[in-house]
């Protein structure tokens, strides 16, 4: 299957690539000097999957701040009692308590924080809070963040923006790139960090009309050096589904 990017999506890769999370969805693509030059990472956008705040750590053992509201230990422990009624499937049993004991070695040690919260709207509710509010929260600057938050990472996509020099790097996730395709142009040129790589992510579509892929992963390095890369996927790259092939990407000229 091939993608085509137009373009403004002109990229050149970074010489340091790592591959970091598990295969297929939830792993990324990052550039190792961003990683080691860190103190801070950030994610928007958990789950039930924290395997790249894990292997970021491993890297660089820094503190991280998760964003999620949709979990918490109390959700993963329903998860567990639903999952009871099937017992013909005792499999999916074990996996949720894995999941469980996970979220509590990992969450529940003194330098890694779940905040339960959704970032991107500007409103009293609890459960909500601002991009401008998390980083008034901290104090330090070459932060790395991690943003999949299924579509509202366009309310604070010019937000980005106005906070980059305080960013070591960014990996973000764009969902329906067709609905925002001139505010993600904009974005990139406006950015200044490197543009260092693309994914399509198969989860999403390809429209007809062009061929642009519905979801894009990017990444984007302060430190690394970068060269002129022409072919994609990369060859760490992974489908996100494990029965998929990955998406050829083509960038017009």
């Amino acid at each position: 299957m091939i993608g085509k990017l137009p373009n403004n999506f002109s990229y050149q890769s970074a010489s340091d690539l790592v591959r970091i999370g598990r295969d297929n969805d939830g792993g990324y693509l990052v550039s190792k000097s961003d990683v080691e030059k860190s103190d801070m990472l950030i994610a928007f956008g958990v789950n039930d999957d924290w395997s790249f705040e894990q292997d970021f750590k491993k890297m660089k053992n820094v503190e991280v701040f998760a964003y999620d509201a949709s979990i918490s230990q109390k959700y993963f422990f329903k998860e567990i009692i639903k999952s009871l009624i099937r017992i013909d499937k005792p499999w999916i049993i074990i996996q949720k308590l894995k999941t469980l004991l996970s979220y509590r070695d990992f969450f529940l040690t003194s330098n890694n924080h779940h905040i339960k919260k959704f970032v991107g709207l500007n409103t009293d509710h609890k459960n909500h809070c601002t991009f401008e509010e998390v980083l008034n929260d901290v104090t330090c600057d070459n932060i790395f963040f991690k943003i999949d938050i299924e579509g509202s990472e366009y309310r604070f996509l010019e937000t980005l923006v106005s906070y980059q020099k305080r960013m070591s790097g960014l990996v973000i996730e764009l969902h329906d790139c067709d609905l925002h395709l001139e505010a993600i142009t904009n974005f990139i040129k406006n950015f200044n960090l490197h543009l260092v790589h693309i994914h399509a992510n198969v989860g999403g579509q390809i429209r007809a009309t062009d061929g642009l892929p519905l979801v894009l992963e990017l990444t984007f390095s302060r430190y690394c050096k970068t060269f002129q890369e022409p072919l994609l996927p990369h060859k760490l790259d992974m489908p996100n589904g494990k029965l998929d092939a990955d998406i050829k990407l083509v960038i017009d000229s």
